[in-house]
């Protein structure tokens, strides 16, 4: 598989990692100032966490390539950012659906995508 591909993500590949949104639909995306960028983190056993507007939580599991996460927990806050708040809808159908996990440039970026819909993070670990 070349780069442009990118390689099938495994639960040993996202486990303990971090990832910051940075593109929609293949549309970049610039965080506002003073705000956090919305993220998804995955832990021990693929639990995952992450925020886009609100927080959300789950246990995610990957089978041959797709993420699944079934009822994700989210909290219920409204953001003045439409975009953010379009996001926690495309995160949730994303996890609930399942989603093609990609990873790239030798895993500094994750591409969760399905259907139409692509959101690409880059891996923006905890120090």
């Amino acid at each position: 598989m070349t780069d442009h591909d990118g390689k099938i993500a495994t639960a040993q590949d996202l486990e303990h990692h971090n990832y910051v949104l940075v593109a929609i639909d293949g549309k970049a995306y610039k965080t506002a100032a003073n705000e956090m960028a919305p993220n998804i983190e995955f832990g021990e056993k693929m639990h995952l966490s992450g925020a886009m507007c609100n927080n959300f939580f789950g246990q995610g599991a990957i089978k041959e390539g797709v993420l699944t996460a079934k009822g994700v927990g989210m909290t219920r806050k409204f953001c003045a950012d439409p975009t953010l708040n379009q996001l926690d809808q495309t995160i949730g159908q994303l996890l609930e659906k399942g989603a093609t996990a990609t990873l790239h440039n030798d895993g500094q970026r994750l591409v969760l995508s399905e259907g139409k819909t692509q959101l690409t993070f880059e891996l923006k670990d905890h120090k």
